[in-house]
């Protein structure tokens, strides 16, 4: 694989920001305490364009102000779910209207939510354009659908993973981080980490929120990624590698950016949430 000399990485990285056997099942998690958030529905989860949903009040002791879609696989459950987290400029509706449809067949119940780094859509609470990615803001976000998911009567809690793409993957990485006992596996496309001396490039994970990652983690890039860059990933697997935390990942030889529909990964995304006791 070709290398970049040192200066072409550090320009690359800035630019980027615009088999494991099977565990038993863990207790169920705390969820994020919803009493004061009002959660309401328009539309049929079921349905192919699923349901959207706002969620506006205080979450986890903050106020929040969001918007997102819900697809549900027919039947009364209880269904694992997934948290999806859309990459810059895309938005929640959007994703989970293509990775969205595929996992729900896996009888996944896909929950998204629109993130600071959205576009064509309120930003909404908290946080602000500012802060996108891996922001505190952004993490709080997703972890506030974990309190959507809490309410619906369907899903088993215990059972709950997380995938994202690009800026979304800089999401999910830290936010599995951040939740462990919460999120039983995580999985992103295009996304990566960044030395903790790069604030340049804050939109991604630092080495230091990848040091506390318990959450098994799986990782997908193209070889010829140009606007994330390899190195990204491979700097998250070797961090991944010092927490400890079950991991693998996989690069497609040839492969830009737009690798988040392509079916040998969502092959190995369901066999992983398999192998972890998702599915």
């Amino acid at each position: 694989m070709a290398r970049l000399a040192p200066a072409l990485l550090l320009a690359s990285l800035a630019a980027a920001c615009g088999g494991h056997q099977p565990t038993s099942p863990s207790p169920t998690p705390p969820a994020p305490s919803p009493a004061r958030a009002e959660l309401t529905f328009a539309g049929d989860p079921e349905s192919t364009e699923g349901a959207t949903w706002t969620l506006r009040g205080e979450v986890d002791g903050g106020f929040v102000d969001l918007q997102g879609i819900l697809l549900k696989p027919t039947g009364p459950g209880p269904f694992p779910a997934v948290v999806l987290s859309h990459g810059n400029s895309g938005r929640a509706a959007t994703f989970g209207a293509t990775v969205g449809h595929e996992m729900r067949t896996w009888g996944l119940v896909c929950v998204a939510t629109n993130y600071t780094h959205a576009g064509g859509v309120p930003i909404g609470a908290p946080g602000s354009a500012g802060e996108p990615g891996a922001s505190a803001a952004n993490v709080a976000r997703a972890h506030a659908t974990l309190s959507v998911l809490a309410r619906l009567g369907y899903v088993d809690l215990r059972r709950v993973a997380a995938h994202g793409h690009s800026m979304g993957a800089f999401v999910t990485t830290a936010f599995a981080a951040a939740y462990p006992d919460e999120i039983r596996a995580a999985s992103h496309t295009s996304g990566g980490a960044r030395p903790d001396r790069l604030a340049i490039i804050g939109a991604a994970p630092s080495d230091a929120v990848v040091a506390s990652m318990r959450t098994p983690y799986q990782w997908h890039h193209g070889e010829a990624d140009p606007i994330v860059p390899l190195l990204m990933d491979e700097l998250l697997d070797v961090a991944l590698a010092r927490s400890g935390a079950p991991h693998e990942g996989h690069v497609y030889p040839g492969e830009d950016h737009d690798i988040a529909q392509h079916p040998e990964v969502l092959e190995r995304v369901r066999a992983w949430y398999r192998a972890h006791g998702v599915l």
